[in-house]
């Protein structure tokens, strides 16, 4: 089977790249943000401190599916997406996904605004949720297709 192209996977990789620039930035710009609302809103300037860390949180978690994902990227272009350090990355990515999720979950009781932000929330645990479930259908597949492998190299 022919190799995924050089060109395909450092453009994949700079893209990743450019997500992972933007969740930095939105992290840093999120300081400002959360003084400013505090300041125009002064009877929530108490949740700022919880909500800043859950979003910061949420962004290293951002940043770790990023990575995670580049590895695989790797993987599949040096043909090493049957290596232990493939499914490994595949189950970094399930456990980001779970713990993001219950990041975003424990925004819940925190927002005090509108129901559309609430279900806005509730939209992404069930993105989350879903998320999750598909990669670990995926990495059942993984696992199946390297059993498969060994087979065929026992039988060559």
């Amino acid at each position: 089977m022919p190799r995924t192209s050089h060109a395909v996977t450092v453009a994949t990789w700079m893209s990743l790249g450019l997500l992972a620039v933007v969740v930095v930035v939105g992290g840093i710009l999120l300081f400002p943000v959360s003084a400013s609302l505090a300041r125009d809103n002064p009877e929530f300037a108490d949740l700022q401190t919880p909500l800043l860390a859950l979003a910061l949180a949420i962004g290293v978690c951002a940043e770790a599916v990023l990575g995670a994902t580049a590895l695989l990227v790797g993987y599949i272009h040096q043909d090493r997406i049957f290596d232990r350090a493939a499914a490994r990355a595949v189950d970094l990515l399930i456990l980001t996904v779970i713990v993001s999720t219950i990041l975003t979950a424990s925004l819940l009781p925190f927002i005090p605004g509108p129901p559309p932000l609430a279900l806005l929330i509730f939209g992404g645990v069930l993105l989350g949720i879903t998320l999750s479930l598909v990669l670990s259908v995926l990495r059942s597949l993984l696992r199946r297709a390297v059993l498969m492998q060994v087979e065929l190299d026992e039988v060559v």
